[in-house]
């Protein structure tokens, strides 16, 4: 927990409850203890041998491991050892998978049985992944030029509008009744029976008064949502969409306030090049319509990421902005939600 002031609660940037408690590997570079090791071999035939593991990610950890594996006939083979920092994320993911696969959808392929390191029961639930072919549009779109941008955009669009297609048939199986059902006004009172020093705010607390009966009236069908909408999740090969992934937050949800995290989570570059506003348009769903999700995603932010007060000098966890501009972003976007709002 990183303090400004650790007598005041004000300038304390909150913890999540609902992540893992980890604590890194003594090695890094070699991040894979040998249970883990273990149960990625046991994918393969004896004799096979990893020749290397390594965090797709440094920030948000635990989290996936890439692990590169030499087969006895001296080929080679790449899968994912599939961790996550949110408590039950993993779990859910594993059940959910088969059934978007039966459906069509391209996901990964879950090829062990969930399990907990013994040595290391802080990283929670762990399973083994195939790799999926293609590119991540987040990584095609970064600092890419315009055309390569509006291609991005328009594949994540079409990704999400193919899992919202997904709801009917996904209601209709049996794994619908392990996925949380959400509505913005189920977030709302979430936020509302959250403690915290926001709930001292006048910004925030009327923010939460005028936003109740507004969101109470929603009455949208929830649709399938992967809960993830980062570009970084959809895979494409130049052309077409060729993998879905990460569905540790799946759930059934409004089919609109998805898109919210592309400004609150400032999904560069696609936040910055209008894909909200294209989202919005094709939707033909208007700002004011889409400000009141937009408004109960910036108080759960705030609530649960950023300081009331202070943090010019603690950079957030991807470092691109310091966690006072961090609250000052999303603060001018609850007021930008709520004039829109009226």
């Amino acid at each position: 927990m990183f303090l400004d002031d650790s007598n005041n609660i004000r300038t304390r940037i909150p913890i999540p409850t609902d992540i893992y408690s980890w604590q890194p590997p003594a090695d890094m570079d070699h991040p894979l203890s040998p249970f883990q090791e273990q149960l990625i071999l046991s994918v393969y035939p004896a004799g096979s041998r990893i020749l290397s593991a390594r965090f797709h990610r440094m920030v948000r950890l635990p989290g996936p491991i890439w692990v590169h594996v030499t087969l006895p006939d001296g080929n080679e083979r790449a899968v994912i050892l599939r961790m996550d920092q949110r408590i039950g994320g993993v779990e859910r993911e594993a059940v959910i998978l088969p059934a978007l696969a039966r459906l069509g959808l391209p996901v990964p392929v879950v090829l062990t049985d969930r399990v907990v390191d013994p040595t290391r029961p802080a990283w929670g639930a762990m399973t083994i992944l195939n790799v999926l072919p293609g590119q991540d549009l987040l990584a095609y779109s970064w600092d890419a030029p315009q055309p390569a941008l509006e291609r991005a955009m328009r594949l994540v669009l079409d990704g999400v509008a193919r899992l919202h297609a997904l709801t009917d048939q996904l209601v209709r199986d049996l794994v619908a009744d392990k996925l949380p059902r959400i509505t913005p006004l189920d977030e709302l009172q979430e936020v509302i029976k959250r403690d915290g020093p926001w709930l001292d705010e006048q910004l925030f607390t009327d923010a939460i008064e005028r936003l109740l009966p507004i969101v109470s009236a929603i009455d949208t069908p929830l649709v399938f949502s992967s809960g993830d909408y980062n570009p970084g999740n959809f895979l494409f090969d130049g052309e077409q969409l060729t993998g879905f992934i990460d569905f540790t937050g799946a759930c059934f949800e409004d089919p609109h306030i998805g898109m919210a995290k592309y400004w609150t989570c400032s999904w560069y570059p696609l936040d910055k090049a209008g894909i909200v506003e294209r989202y919005l348009e094709e939707q033909q769903l208007s700002f004011a319509e889409f400000a009141p999700r937009l408004a109960v995603r910036c108080l759960w932010t705030l609530q649960r990421e950023i300081a009331v007060s202070g943090g010019e000098d603690i950079l957030v966890e991807d470092e691109y902005e310091s966690h006072a501009d961090y609250r000052r972003r999303i603060v001018t976007l609850l007021e930008r939600a709520m004039e829109a709002i009226g």
